[in-house]
């Protein structure tokens, strides 16, 4: 019965989990959603504006362009615990400004396609917090839910039958302890009723002769 109470009360709040992650999953699925529409926008412009750059400026001196740019983009990470899923977040995103191309003879355009590509750094980060978010409320979500068939599909099942089993046992046992009783009383009653019975007949002619 405790095992039974124990893998109903687990069954519930694995239930309520389980509508809780998946609420979760609609929200951070749509924002992930967004956020690589964002990505795919940002990545068509500087696709559009770079192609304009080589039109405008040639690709040698794109290249020459490209040496002046002497940091890397970084991305750090925090991440938290979401009803089990391990969700990141981003701490500090950092999309080095690109190097001041006008001075160095470089077209608008060079100009524009290299802002847009550092904005394009910024979703393609942002989409990828969003994906793996998505990820991980997922794979928690899918944990949850087997627990939770396991509980409905197999255990509570088994406990329940156990328990069925059990109150059969003991309703046979307490019949079989009652079919005792009546016998054991049958047999005690049964040379009582015949003693008294002697008795009576013995005691019936004295009285008559005393008469």
């Amino acid at each position: 019965m405790r095992r039974l109470d124990i893998a109903g009360r687990g069954a519930e709040l694995l239930d309520r989990k389980r509508q809780a992650l998946l609420a979760q999953l609609v929200r951070v699925s749509a924002e992930a959603v967004d956020a690589r529409r964002a990505w795919h926008d940002a990545v068509a412009k500087a696709d559009l504006w770079s192609g304009r750059a080589m039109v405008l400026d040639g690709a040698g001196r794109l290249d020459v362009l490209a040496r002046h740019v002497h940091e890397h983009a970084s991305i750090e990470l925090s991440w938290s615990n979401t009803m089990g899923a391990r969700m990141p977040a981003i701490r500090e995103l950092v999309v080095p400004a690109p190097p001041p191309l006008s001075a160095l003879g470089a077209s608008s355009a060079a100009t524009i396609a290299a802002d847009a590509w550092c904005e394009a750094a910024r979703a393609a980060a942002r989409h990828a917090v969003a994906e793996r978010s998505s990820a991980e409320l997922g794979a928690e979500l899918a944990r949850a839910t087997r627990r939770l068939r396991a509980l409905q599909k197999r255990w509570i099942p088994q406990y329940q039958a156990a328990l069925a089993q059990l109150d059969l046992t003991i309703d046979e046992n307490q019949r079989e302890q009652a079919a005792r009783v009546r016998w054991l009383t049958h047999r005690t009653e049964g040379p009582r009723a015949a003693e008294t019975s002697r008795d009576a007949g013995a005691s019936g002619p004295r009285g008559a002769a005393g008469a």
